[in-house]
C-alpha cells in the first residue's frame, strides 16, 4: 500500500519521502531494539522504566516489552524499506492501459486495485516475504536484546550462546539449520517467481505506459498518515536513541537529568562503572578507528575484486567458468551472516595447510567483510562494465597494450563512477556489521557495533544508544553520498542523450 502511494499516486512530497521511508533499513536493526527498549523498558524484568511507563504512570506489559512480539515488530520496521523497494520497482512497471481498461469496464477502483494491480505485483510481494524471511533468521543482535530478558531465544541467538558456553559442536549444527532455512527460502522464491513469470508479464511489444492515479480529496490525508508512518519509524528512532544518550540516570525524564558526560564526561567512579564518555573513551576510539580501517580497506577490496569479477562475466558471457564464478560470488548473500561468521570461526580457528590461524587477528575481520560483500560489489560492476564498449579495448589491444594495462587504464576509469557506488555500499555496509562479525570479535579487533553491543548488555544503556546513534549518522551519510553519485550519473546521462 506504502509503495502504491508513492509510486502510483499524485501524493506530493514523494522526492523527499522516500529517502526517509528507507532509513529503518539503512540504520543497524540493532538502533531500532534500541529504541524499542527505551520506550517499553519495563522495571519488571529488570532496570529503569520506559517512556511508556514515564508517560502513563503504569508498566507496559511484559509481552510489549520483550518476546517475540517486539521483536516481530522491530524486524519488521527494520525490513519494510526492503520490501517497499521490491514491491516499487514492480508497481512502477504497471502499465496503466490494464487499469484503464478496467475501469472504462465499470470497475470501481477499488476492485482495479484487488484484481489487477495487487496480482500484478505479487511475484515482487512474494519475493520480499520469502527473501525478508531468509534475512531475518539470521538477525542475532536484536532478537538478543529483546528477548534474552525473557528467555526467548530464536536459532541465531543459540548460535552464539553455545559458542558462548563452549559447546561449538550444536552451534554449529545451529548454523548449518539456519544455512538450509535460507537456501530453502530462496529456492521457494525462484519456483514461485520463475514458473510463472508469464503470467505477471505487463510489458511488452505492444507499448508500455505507466501514469500516476489521482487521489482527489484523499491527496492531503494519504500524504500525512505516509508522513505520520514515516516519522514513527524513520526518524522517532533516532530521536528517543539521541534523547537517551543525554541522560544521566536511565528512566528519568526531567530536564534537571539531563548531562553531557556520555558524550564529552571523563571517568567518574559513580557513573556507568567509571566509563568515560565517547570523545574520551580509548576503547570507543580505537574501535571507531578499527571500524573505519575495517570498512575502508573492505570497500575498496570488494569493489575491485567485484569489478574483475563482473569483467569476466560480462566479457566472457558464454564461457561455462564465466557464468560459474558469477554464481559462485552470489554464494555470500544466501547465507544468514551469522551462520556465515560461525563458518569462518570454524575454518580459521587453527591453521589450515600453510595458512596460520587467523582467528582473532584484523586480517580474518577483512577478509569475510570482502566475501561477504562481494555479491553486491560484482552486481554495481556487471552495471558498470556493460556500459563500456569493447572497441576502446581492441583498439589498445591492437596498439600493444597488455591485459592489466587496458584494465587500469581504460576499463577502471571509465567504471570509477560503479566502483564507487559499490565501494560506498560495501562501505556503508560493513560499518553497521554487527551480527556477521560478532563470533570473531576479539578485545584487540573491537568495532563501534560490537562495543555498543557490549554496552547494551552490561546495562549501559546511554553509551549504547551514543555509539549506535553514531553509526547510524554515518551510515546515513554514506546513503546520501551514495545519493548524490546516482543524481551525477543520471545528469551524465541526459547530457548523453541530448
Amino acid at each position: 500500500i506504502l509503495a502504491w502511494c508513492v509510486v502510483r499516486s499524485d501524493m506530493p512530497g514523494k522526492r523527499w519521502l522516500q529517502p526517509i521511508l528507507t532509513l529503518p533499513y539503512i540504520v543497524p536493526s540493532f538502533a531500532i531494539a534500541l529504541a524499542w527498549e527505551a520506550v517499553f523498558r519495563s522495571p519488571k524484568v529488570g532496570g529503569q522504566p520506559g517512556v511508556y511507563e514515564a508517560l502513563l504512570g503504569v508498566a507496559p506489559p511484559e509481552w510489549l516489552s520483550y518476546g517475540a512480539f517486539p521483536i516481530s515488530v522491530t524486524l519488521a520496521i527494520h525490513y519494510f524499506p526492503f520490501a517497499y523497494l521490491l514491491v516499487a520497482g514492480a508497481l512502477a512497471t504497471i502499465d496503466s492501459q490494464m487499469e484503464e481498461g478496467a475501469l472504462i469496464s465499470g470497475a470501481s477502483r477499488l476492485m482495479t486495485l484487488r484484481r489487477i494491480t495487487f496480482p500484478v505485483v505479487a511475484p515482487a510481494f512474494v519475493a520480499a516475504l520469502i527473501l525478508t524471511f531468509g534475512k531475518t533468521i539470521g538477525q542475532f543482535a536484536l532478537p538478543f536484546l529483546l528477548g534474552a530478558p525473557t528467555q526467548f531465544h530464536t536459532v541465531a541467538t543459540m548460535v552464539y550462546a553455545n559458542l558462548t558456553l563452549g559447546l561449538d559442536s550444536l552451534a554449529f549444527v545451529l548454523a548449518i539449520v539456519l544455512i538450509v532455512m535460507s537456501l530453502l527460502s530462496i529456492w521457494l522464491s525462484n519456483r514461485f517467481v520463475g514458473n510463472k513469470s508469464h503470467r505477471f508479464e505487463t510489458i511488452s511489444g505492444k507499448g508500455f505506459r505507466s501514469r500516476v492515479i489521482a487521489l482527489g480529496g484523499w491527496r492531503w490525508p494519504v500524504f500525512a498518515g505516509v508522513v505520520f508512518f514515516a516519522f514513527m519509524v524513520g526518524i522517532l528512532p533516532l530521536i528517543l536513541l539521541g534523547v537517551q544518550s543525554v541522560m544521566l540516570i536511565d528512566g528519568f525524564y526531567g530536564l534537571d537529568n539531563i548531562t553531557s558526560h556520555f558524550w564529552l564526561g571523563k571517568s567518574d567512579p559513580e557513573i556507568a562503572f567509571g566509563e568515560p564518555g565517547v570523545l574520551h573513551n580509548q576503547i570507543i576510539l580505537g574501535a571507531t578507528w578499527n571500524t573505519l580501517k575495517l570498512a575502508f580497506i573492505s570497500a575498496i577490496i570488494a569493489s575491485v575484486i567485484g569489478l574483475i569479477i563482473a569483467y569476466i562475466t560480462v566479457r566472457r558471457a558464454h564461457n561455462p567458468l564465466a557464468r560459474a564464478l558469477d554464481q559462485i560470488s552470489f554464494i555470500p548473500f544466501l547465507f544468514p551472516t551469522i551462520a556465515f561468521g560461525a563458518m569462518y570461526l570454524t575454518l580459521f580457528a587453527e591453521p589450515v595447510g600453510p595458512i596460520p590461524a587467523l582467528y582473532g587477528t584484523f586480517t580474518l575481520l577483512v577478509l569475510i567483510s570482502v566475501v561477504s560483500r562481494l555479491p553486491y560489489s560484482v552486481k554495481t560492476g556487471v552495471t558498470a562494465i556493460t556500459q563500456i564498449g569493447q572497441e576502446l579495448e581492441e583498439a589498445a589491444e591492437l596498439a600493444g597494450a597488455s591485459w592489466t594495462m587496458r584494465f587500469r587504464r581504460i576499463i577502471m576509469p571509465l567504471a570509477s563512477s560503479g566502483v564507487l557506488s559499490g565501494m560506498m555500499v560495501s562501505f556503508v555496509g560493513v560499518m553497521r556489521e554487527l551480527s556477521l562479525i560478532i563470533l570473531l570479535i576479539t578485545p584487540s579487533t573491537r568495532v563501534l557495533m560490537t562495543v555498543g553491543f557490549g554496552y547494551a548488555e552490561e546495562g549501559l544503556a546511554q553509551l549504547s544508544n551514543a555509539l549506535v546513534l553514531i553509526v547510524a549518522v554515518l551510515t546515513i551519510i554514506g546513503e546520501l553520498i551514495l545519493m548524490w553519485i546516482g543524481k551525477g550519473k543520471m545528469a551524465r546521462l541526459r547530457e548523453k542523450q541530448s
